[in-house]
């Protein structure tokens, strides 16, 4: 599955740190060329040897991606972008060597990194991050803005929540539901669901303490 793009238009990647950098070798595998960057908090005029700016121009009426790791800040500027630049389109960027079924559905602002696999019938929501090598088994809900860090594996009829965090090398067994606002820790195993703002880990992954909403994860 990937989008039609028009690689004659502009790409405007908001945010110039490490995950922008993976974000824009994507966009170039898939022929992205014309691409610059905003981010008012960067003090230099170039990132990766492309123009950065402070903000868009107004009326900036072509392509858009947010590409910030932080799953809270990630929604709060897509949103912003989103309702301030009516005439532009935020696009999903997905990696040339992703395996994504064509009975699956990736929605705006999400990113499928090198050598993931989305299997049939799964809905990726809105500004999600599959990092690469991670898969993703058939019938899953991957909701808007969570994340699934390098190399985690979820099995079948998998619901992960909002802005929820699944850290590098977990698994996740098949029927298992995430809430929202949750952090799995890094390699563990997750046999039962867990609710909204917590903190598991471990194999088996047991609770560890609830969470603060936008409490920092990575």
């Amino acid at each position: 599955m990937q989008q039609n793009y028009n690689l004659n238009k502009n790409l405007a990647i908001i945010g110039c740190g490490g995950h922008s950098k993976v974000v824009t070798e994507i966009a170039e595998s898939i022929g992205f060329k014309k691409i610059f960057y905003i981010d008012k908090f960067m003090q230099k005029k170039y990132f990766l040897n492309r123009e950065v700016n402070p903000k868009l121009i107004e009326n900036y009426d072509e392509y858009i991606f947010v590409a910030l790791g932080d799953n809270y800040k990630r929604e709060r500027v897509f949103k912003e972008f989103q309702n301030n630049y009516t005439k532009s389109q935020i696009v999903s960027l997905i990696h040339p060597s992703a395996q994504v079924s064509k009975n699956c559905f990736v929605d705006i602002g999400s990113v499928v990194m090198p050598l993931c696999i989305v299997n049939s019938s799964s809905k990726i929501g809105k500004g999600v991050i599959l990092n690469s090598n991670t898969v993703v088994e058939h019938d899953n809900f991957i909701m808007d803005f969570s994340s699934l860090a390098p190399s985690v594996t979820t099995g079948g009829n998998v619901f992960v929540g909002e802005r929820s965090s699944i850290s590098i090398g977990s698994t996740i067994k098949h029927n298992v539901k995430v809430g929202s606002d949750s952090v799995i820790g890094a390699c563990s195993y997750l046999n039962k669901d867990v609710g909204d703002n917590c903190i598991f880990y471990g194999n088996p992954a047991k609770f560890a303490r609830k969470r603060e909403i936008g409490e920092k994860y990575l």
